[in-house]
């Protein structure tokens, strides 16, 4: 009996059918036809990979086609276990180990991994699938997915992983990183951008690759590139056709094609910003204005930098993060400090030292103290700081690396306990109790007391992002300007060729 017959059953009726098959056959390595697998957030933004990545249960509903459900031991031992039509909601829960499938009523034992798949290959590409057990978006709501969907049992809980279509892929990310309502070349440039990054995720390895672990090659928050945050738009959708196929190549090879969204005047090299990671000739600093500003020079010339909220000329002035600042008291630091401190020396000790001082922060009789200073101990000639030391009555204590540095101050109330912490924009508006430092580009002005002990401390900044590869807003202006998406791209990453996709061998990739 085919499968068509088999649904028009009466148990497809009730949108199930339990049927074994042979095992499929191992998903073959990258190929040309470009398909990558994400791992999907059940908590966008939390604090840890568990509380962001794993779905205690998870509820959908396969839209507009019927559904397969392949299931087994692991991804290359699946057998078809049921099969669902369209809006027939379905539950996954986990129970010693394997997936348990519910619908309409009845219950599934299925195995630890699980696929979700169109029953035809031709209607792959109109299946979707509702993610009922999570939201995205302003206003919420759920989000859909195109492709396939993979499962896997994990501790208590499931990880979701969506197989897709480069270009479907592209239509979910662009938008969700992009405004849709940028310069058509610079949302082509974004496209080009985000394609090469994807691609070069893909084809790393597992040493350097974290994702690969569980099976996919990048997952959906800013991590890596923000997927299906916002819905696909035309314009967006555009940008991705005009640039179809093109990745960004040096000397043959995918580049690093990080980008941001706002430089406070410069991008930023690299190796200087990430200190674990090799040097790129493309990821240099690039001034972000005209006429170029000169380098900065020792943190007076920097605070006079960023205290200048005068726009003019800048490529990022349009961004309401252009200029930034936020003033906290030191008792307000030492709250922040107290918790950020310990907690960066625990995750990243080679990037905290403490060149005086009885104890590591990262040891558990760890006492913060009185806080008397921060000190800048290294930028960039742009404006970014590589190191910042704190000082206290217990020690001294530098910390390097600019996920750190913007991770160590933290300007919310979640870590003060107190008032509502205002961040004040170069436009004018306010932002209240932001998650880190929009970047680590900022200088520092104190205010003492008339016995010289530290009162406050505002930090003046610059820029949102880490501010390596290519800047959004910058992007925009060149577009506005007449700079088409291959000229754009040669600025931000010099020395890169935009490359067809077909001209790429094809790469034999451990998934």
């Amino acid at each position: 009996m085919s499968l068509l017959a088999l649904l028009g059953s009466a148990a497809a009726m009730l949108g199930l059918l339990a049927v074994l098959i042979s095992p499929t056959r191992p998903s073959p390595g990258l190929s040309n036809d470009q398909t990558l697998r994400v791992l999907l957030s059940y908590r966008l933004g939390a604090s840890d990979f568990e509380s962001q990545h794993v779905f205690p249960s998870l509820e959908l509903t396969p839209l507009n086609e019927p559904l397969s459900l392949k299931s087994g031991p692991d991804a290359q031992h699946l057998s078809l276990a049921l099969s669902a039509l369209p809006q027939r909601p379905l539950r996954f829960t986990v129970q010693n180990g394997s997936i348990v499938a519910a619908v309409d009523g009845q219950v599934y034992p299925l195995g630890s991994v699980v696929l979700l798949q169109a029953v035809l290959p031709e209607t792959a590409g109109i299946i979707r699938y509702r993610i009922t057990s999570t939201t995205r978006g302003t206003p919420p709501a759920n989000p859909e997915y195109p492709g396939r969907l993979w499962l896997r049992a994990f501790n208590t809980g499931l990880l979701m992983v969506n197989e897709v279509g480069m270009e479907e892929y592209l239509k979910r990310v662009v938008p969700s990183e992009m405004p849709p309502f940028f310069h058509p070349q610079a949302l082509a440039a974004q496209a080009v951008a985000a394609r090469t990054y994807a691609y070069s995720r893909m084809a790393a390895g597992p040493e350097n690759n974290f994702w690969k672990q569980f099976g996919a090659d990048v997952d959906d928050s800013v991590s890596e590139q923000l997927y299906n945050a916002t819905p696909t738009h035309p314009a967006t959708d555009a940008a991705i056709a005009a640039s179809r196929g093109q990745i960004l190549t040096y000397g043959g090879q995918p580049i690093q094609a990080y980008f941001f969204s706002t430089s406070p005047g410069s991008t930023a090299p690299l190796e200087e910003v990430w200190p674990d990671r090799n040097p790129q000739p493309y990821l240099k600093a690039q001034a972000q204005a005209s006429p170029v500003p000169g380098a900065i020079q020792g943190e007076a010339a920097a605070l006079a930098f960023f205290k200048n909220w005068n726009r003019q000329g800048y490529y990022d002035g349009e961004s309401s993060l252009f200029r930034w600042k936020v003033s906290l008291s030191r008792g307000e630091l030492e709250a922040i400090l107290s918790k950020t401190l310990p907690a960066i020396a625990k995750a990243s000790p080679e990037f905290v030292e403490t060149p005086e001082g009885a104890l590591s922060p990262n040891t558990p009789d760890f006492k913060l103290g009185t806080l008397q200073k921060l000190i800048v101990q290294g930028r960039t000639l742009g404006g970014f700081v590589t190191g910042l030391e704190v000082q206290t009555s217990s020690g001294r204590y530098l910390v390097r690396r600019e996920s750190n540095i913007r991770s160590l101050i933290r300007p919310t109330k979640a870590l003060t306990g107190g008032p509502d912490i205002g961040l004040e924009r170069s436009n004018g508006t306010q932002s209240l109790n932001f998650p880190t430092l929009p970047s680590a580009a900022f200088a520092l002005e104190e205010e003492r007391d008339g016995n010289g002990g530290l009162q406050r401390v505002t930090f003046w900044g610059g820029g949102y992002g880490h501010g390596v590869g290519m800047s959004q807003f910058g992007a925009n202006y060149l577009g506005k300007m007449g700079r088409s998406y291959p000229q754009i791209l040669t600025h931000f990453y010099p020395g890169s060729s935009l490359t067809s996709l077909p001209s790429i061998p094809a790469l034999n990739v451990p998934r």
